[in-house]
C-alpha cells in the first residue's frame, strides 16, 4: 500500500490550520477536493483519520501520527527547495578546479581562500598538474575549470577559452644576486650561471630551454636543480645563486615577498598567454560567479606583474633586446 506523500502534507496542513476551508485555502486547492482526499486516505489505511471534521477539526491517534509523517515531509521539501535555490544562485555547490604547480600556490590558492570566505556553501577542490595532464580531466569530466595556457586546447570544441594574462616569462634570482650588481648582463654571464629547472613533462621546461636557446644561451643538460615542487624550487633559489625562469605573474607574486627579484635581462620568448577553460555545457551557477571573480582578480594580478617587470627592466635599460 503506497500512500500518496502530498496526501500526508494536506492532512498535516488540516490539522494544523483546524479547518478543511483555512487548509484549502493555504494549499491553493478546495474544500470539497480536501474533504475527498480524507475520505480516500481513511479508505487506504482503513481507518478514520478524523474523530470529527467540525471546525475545529479533531484527528484521531492515527490520523495525528499521518499528520507528523507529513510535517516531516513537508520540512524535508522545503528544505530542498532551499537548497535548489542556493544551487540555482550559485550559493551552494562543489568546484573541482585544476593548476600548475606554481600558479596554484601563488595564484589560485590564495585567491580561494578568499572566495570561499564569501561564499561558506562553496566545497572547492584543487588538483596540480600539468597543463598537458588537466586538459584530458576537464574533457573527462573529473574538473570543472582548469588554469593552463590557453594554447593547449588544441581545437577542441565545447570549451569556453578566456586569456587573462600576457603570458611573458621572465628570469628570477633572489634578493641582492651578484648580477644584479653589473652593468650589462650578457649571455656568456647567463651561460655560465647554474640554473634551476623545472619539471620535464611541464611547458615552462620547454620553454625555458627555447628562450634561452634564442638569446645564444646554451642550454643546460643537465641543471644544478630539478624538480617539480614550486616550495622546493623557491627555497633552493632564495638560498643559493642559481637563475629560474617563471611566468612574470608568478615572479612578481615572489618579489613582492622582498626575497627575490627579476633579473634585468628580457627573454623573447616565447609567451603563453594564460587562462582559464571550463567545458560549456557543464557550467553551475557557481561556476559561472567563481570564474567571473577569478578572472577579475588576474587581469589585476597581471597588470601588477607587468609594472614590476617594466620596472626591473626599466633599471637596466642594456638587456637582450637592446
Amino acid at each position: 500500500m503506497a500512500i500518496d506523500p502530498k496526501h500526508l502534507i494536506q492532512l498535516s496542513e488540516i490539522i494544523e490550520s483546524g479547518s478543511f476551508t483555512v487548509a484549502a485555502r493555504r494549499l491553493n486547492t478546495s474544500q470539497p477536493a480536501l474533504s475527498r482526499m480524507a475520505s480516500a486516505l481513511e479508505a487506504q489505511v482503513g481507518a478514520p483519520v478524523f474523530a470529527s471534521r467540525r471546525n475545529p477539526v479533531s484527528p484521531t491517534a492515527l490520523g495525528m501520527e499521518l499528520a507528523n509523517y507529513g510535517q516531516s515531509i513537508r520540512a524535508a521539501t522545503e528544505q530542498v527547495s532551499q537548497l535548489a535555490e542556493r544551487i540555482a544562485s550559485g550559493q551552494h555547490g562543489e568546484l573541482r578546479v585544476g593548476a600548475p604547480p606554481f600558479h596554484s600556490q601563488h595564484f589560485a590558492a590564495g585567491f580561494i581562500a578568499s572566495w570561499l570566505a564569501r561564499h561558506p556553501e562553496i566545497r572547492i577542490v584543487l588538483r596540480n598538474e600539468y597543463a598537458p595532464a588537466l586538459l584530458p580531466r576537464l574533457i573527462e569530466g573529473e574538473l570543472d575549470l582548469i588554469l593552463a595556457p590557453i594554447e593547449v586546447i588544441e581545437g577542441n570544441t565545447g570549451l569556453i577559452v578566456e586569456r587573462l594574462t600576457r603570458g611573458e616569462n621572465v628570469i628570477l634570482c633572489r634578493a641582492g644576486h651578484p648580477l644584479l650588481g653589473v652593468d650589462e648582463i650578457t649571455p656568456e654571464m647567463l651561460g655560465k650561471a647554474r640554473w634551476i629547472s623545472h619539471a620535464r613533462d611541464s611547458l615552462l621546461h620547454r620553454d625555458t630551454r627555447l628562450a634561452l636557446a634564442l638569446v645564444g644561451v646554451e642550454h643546460i643538460e643537465l641543471p644544478a636543480f630539478e624538480s617539480d615542487s614550486s616550495g622546493a624550487i623557491n627555497t633552493v633559489l632564495e638560498h643559493s645563486d642559481m637563475l629560474t625562469v617563471l611566468p612574470e605573474l608568478i615572479a612578481a607574486h615572489l618579489v613582492r615577498t622582498g626575497s627575490f627579484e627579476v633579473l634585468p635581462f628580457r627573454l623573447p620568448g616565447p609567451h603563453r598567454p594564460f587562462g582559464y577553460i571550463i567545458d560549456e555545457a557543464r557550467e553551475t551557477p557557481a561556476l559561472k560567479m567563481f570564474r567571473a571573480e577569478m578572472a577579475r582578480e588576474l587581469i589585476a594580478a597581471d597588470q601588477r606583474a607587468q609594472t614590476i617587470s617594466e620596472r626591473a627592466f626599466a633599471a637596466r635599460p642594456r638587456d637582450s633586446a637592446a
